[in-house]
Formats: structure tokens, C-alpha cells, sequence
């Protein structure tokens, strides 16, 4: 990949419809304990972050060129929730502008960086916050980027495909 300019059918998953509403598997979910240890303490979003650790629902494929691409769903102990599958079928008919996006936007902050040294890794869909503290549904592309050190890159999207901001570190 040596273009920001994505090929649509290379990126298009057929039968996510199938997938999001018959394949995802729910994730172990997490005890008190496992919460302490997350040590989630930003004081403005303390109250709100049982919205934010919700049950996730899972499901890995191929997408493009990368192999195993963790795809997480949040919803409950029952299902995902429907809101977020439909938000996940309205991104993946379009996730190759997404993909794109998400790449040029990092490549804007780090220029250094070779494009076809990142790895799609993950795919959320949820509630995320913001650095202001605001919650909203949206999606994030988690990205690796493979060079002499290694970094994990999260690029976030409000539910309408505007990106608003990244994390990123060191693995």
C-alpha cells in the first residue's frame, strides 16, 4: 500500500451483514477486580465509565492485507447492541474511505513513518470518550506501525466518519 488512495472492492467484506448479526462471539466479561485493575480514574469521566466498559462482542478477519483484524462490538450480556451493529454496517460499506483517512490523518502528524508499515489491527465500535470528557458513539482503526520500534496507533471517528483524534504509544 504506497497510496492513500484505497480500492473499495479490495476492502469490502461481503458478508458482514452474516457476520455482525450471526458470528460475533461475546467477550469474557470483566469482574469488579478486573476494573480496579484497569485503574480507570479520570475524575470527569469516573461516573460515566460503566457506559464505557460495556460487554464487548467479537470477531477476527482478513481485511485488504492485513490478516486477523479484531472487529469489537459493544453491546451486553445478551447481544450487541443494535445501534452499534447498524453503525458497523453503515462504516464497513464505505471503511476503505475510513482506512484511508485514518492512515493520511496519521501520516499528517508523523510524515517519517512508511504508509505500508501499519498493520490494521482492530476495529471498535462503541462509546468513546473524548479528551474533553464527552461521550458519543463512534468507531476507531487501531493501527501497528511496523518499523526499528514498534508503536500502536488508534485513530477515532464520530458515528458520521469525521475523525476527532488519536492515541497512540509505544507497544
Amino acid at each position: 500500500m504506497d497510496s492513500l488512495e484505497l480500492n473499495k472492492s479490495k476492502y469490502t467484506v461481503s458478508n458482514i451483514k452474516d457476520i455482525l448479526q450471526n458470528k460475533l462471539i461475546l467477550a469474557k466479561p470483566l469482574t469488579k477486580d478486573d476494573i480496579k485493575e484497569l485503574n480507570l480514574v479520570n475524575p470527569p469521566v469516573y461516573n460515566k465509565e460503566k457506559y464505557l466498559i460495556q460487554e464487548q462482542w467479537l470477531y477476527s478477519m482478513n481485511i485488504g492485507e492485513w490478516e486477523d483484524v479484531e472487529i469489537i462490538i459493544q453491546g451486553n450480556n445478551e447481544n450487541p447492541e443494535v445501534r452499534i451493529i447498524e453503525l458497523a454496517e453503515r462504516i464497513f460499506d464505505e471503511l476503505h474511505l475510513h482506512i484511508s483517512c485514518a492512515l493520511a490523518y496519521l501520516h499528517k502528524f508523523f510524515p517519517n513513518q512508511e504508509i505500508n508499515s501499519y498493520y490494521l489491527s482492530t476495529i471498535s465500535f462503541g462509546n468513546m470518550a473524548n479528551f474533553d470528557s464527552y461521550i458519543f458513539s463512534g468507531f476507531s482503526l487501531a493501527f501497528i506501525y511496523e518499523g526499528h520500534f514498534e508503536f500502536q496507533y488508534k485513530v477515532k471517528f464520530k458515528e458520521n466518519g469525521w475523525p476527532f483524534g488519536f492515541e497512540g504509544g509505544p507497544l
